[in-house]
């Protein structure tokens, strides 16, 4: 289990995050949770968003990106 060990360690970081940024995750991504497949694969759904909600993170990631905060290559 420790595919779904590390899948829900990162679903718990990202929801943190996502509150750190001012969301409220309750309300804003509701099904945010981690699946285990068939194949064994675990994955971390965020679910449905509202416009609003993904205008936001849309937002949000481009003043990082602006701010030259991006994925290390």
């Amino acid at each position: 289990m420790a595919v779904h060990e590390a899948a829900q360690r990162a679903a718990d970081a990202l929801a943190g995050a996502l509150e750190e940024a001012g969301f409220d995750v309750g309300r804003a991504f509701p099904d945010l949770r981690t699946t285990v497949d068939q194949a064994g694969s675990a994955h971390v759904e965020i679910g449905p968003m509202a416009p609003d909600v993904a205008g936001q993170l849309a937002g949000l990631l481009t003043e990082a990106a602006g701010r030259g905060i991006s994925l290390g290559d």
